[in-house]
């Protein structure tokens, strides 16, 4: 494992876009395509106990997952997400070598009783485990620094920075970064997922890599940054940007040659990546759901946009679900 590297996520959070429908030949070949490419990391879905039994990358059962990976992983490490109201410490199966390496545990800053009880269910079933607190400039730095104490005594393999909403500056990352440093044992690994909706993710992903830092870092991504809303950092982008600085790693043909035959396509259907109405919700550190939930049912200019988000509470920005959301904007309208 090198100071650097790439978690590529499009099965996982690429799945936002096309409700993890891929086919299971799709899988197979995608997943087998990254290692060959290189990817340090790879997340191959959502690990969900209501997922479905085959086409999708919402996995229902570790086992199940067995079923789409090759025999020869070379060096990549092979993760799935697990969201805490999805899937439960009673869900873990023991590691057995045969499926995933390790365990991307997701959570609110609500949740954290909750995900800590699956984190050390996760440990203790002998899986990699990968701490992913969502929002994670939510937190003050006292109530970051109060978590990572309680993530440290798990001795997690990697805890990421998590740029949700897509706003975080470089400086942000860093801020948030030393607390890690300072509190994570030395061969803990940091990582960074980040959201364009302010086209911020390659900048910071840029700067990350020349951190001076002796900690390991990992950077997620996905093919042609699809994720819903404005999507991630692509991997193509950073893959070819680690090329040219750090040396030779990964094969940018394979991943081309994949974002070819499987993403241009659903793209083709329902395209992600920046607009001004999801900076607009970066802007005013709002959920990007604001926007997506909005546009599927009105057609809204980006001036009235911005006028409806200074509507809404500062205790709901972060949170959105879609009744609200439309109810909300009826309420403006009406006006």
């Amino acid at each position: 494992m090198d100071k650097y590297n790439l978690l590529d996520c499009t099965l996982r959070d690429g799945g936002y876009i096309n409700q993890w429908d891929f086919k299971d030949q799709a899988i197979v070949d995608m997943i087998r395509n990254l290692i060959e490419a290189g990817l340090d990391f790879i997340e191959v879905g959502y690990l969900n106990n209501q997922g479905k039994l085959g086409n999708s990358t919402q996995f229902t059962s570790i086992e199940k997952i067995q079923e789409y990976l090759p025999q020869d992983r070379k060096d990549s490490v092979l993760l799935a997400m697990a969201d805490v109201q999805q899937f439960t410490a009673a869900d873990l199966t023991e590691y057995t070598g045969n499926s995933i390496d390790g365990i991307r545990v997701v959570f609110y800053k609500y949740q954290i009783e909750e995900a800590m009880e699956l984190a050390k269910a996760v440990k203790e079933k002998g899986y990699k485990l990968f701490m992913q607190p969502m929002v994670t400039i939510d937190y003050s730095i006292d109530e970051y620094a109060e978590l990572v104490h309680k993530i440290a005594e798990l001795n997690p393999y990697a805890v990421s920075i998590v740029d949700s909403f897509g706003y975080m500056l470089k400086e942000d990352f860093r801020k948030y970064f030393k607390i890690l440093d300072n509190l994570l044992e030395k061969d803990a690994v940091v990582g960074f997922h980040s959201h364009n909706n302010m086209n911020l993710a390659f900048i910071t992903a840029q700067d990350i890599l020349e951190y001076n830092t002796s900690r390991r870092i990992v950077i997620d991504s996905s093919l042609y940054g699809m994720g819903r809303g404005a999507g991630n950092m692509n991997t193509e982008l950073i893959a070819n940007y680690y090329n040219m600085t750090l040396g030779h790693k990964y094969n940018i043909k394979i991943i081309l040659d994949m974002i070819s035959k499987y993403i241009m396509p659903i793209y083709q259907q329902r395209a992600w990546g920046y607009s001004p109405y999801l900076f607009i919700t970066a802007l005013y550190h709002c959920h990007p759901n604001y926007a997506s939930y909005l546009l599927e049912e009105y057609n809204v200019s980006v001036s009235d946009f911005e006028r409806f988000i200074h509507t809404i509470p500062t205790e709901m920005k972060t949170k959105c679900r879609k009744p609200y959301v439309l109810e909300m904007w009826e309420r403006f309208a009406a006006r």
